[in-house]
C-alpha cells in the first residue's frame, strides 16, 4: 500500500482507532530496533577488550583502601 494511500485509510478512522494505530506502530519499530540491537557477529570485539594475564590475582590492598 503506498504512504499516502495508507495516510487517507488513517485518517478516515474515528481518533481511538488512530491511537490504536499509531501504538502499533510504535511498538513495531521498537521491536525492528531491538531485533537491529540483538543481531551481534562471532569476533564482533575482538581486540577491543583486552585481559591481562594477572586479571586472577588478588588486587593490592591500596585498591581496596582507595590508595592509588
Amino acid at each position: 500500500m503506498h504512504g499516502q494511500q495508507l495516510l487517507q485509510e488513517i485518517e478516515v478512522l474515528p481518533p481511538e482507532l488512530q491511537k490504536q494505530v499509531s501504538d502499533f506502530v510504535i511498538f513495531l519499530r521498537k521491536q525492528q530496533q531491538q531485533q537491529f540491537i540483538q543481531k551481534r557477529t562471532v569476533g564482533e570485539y575482538k581486540e577491543t577488550i583486552v585481559i591481562h594475564d594477572d586479571f586472577d590475582e588478588p588486587l593490592a590492598d591500596d585498591f581496596w583502601l582507595g590508595g592509588q
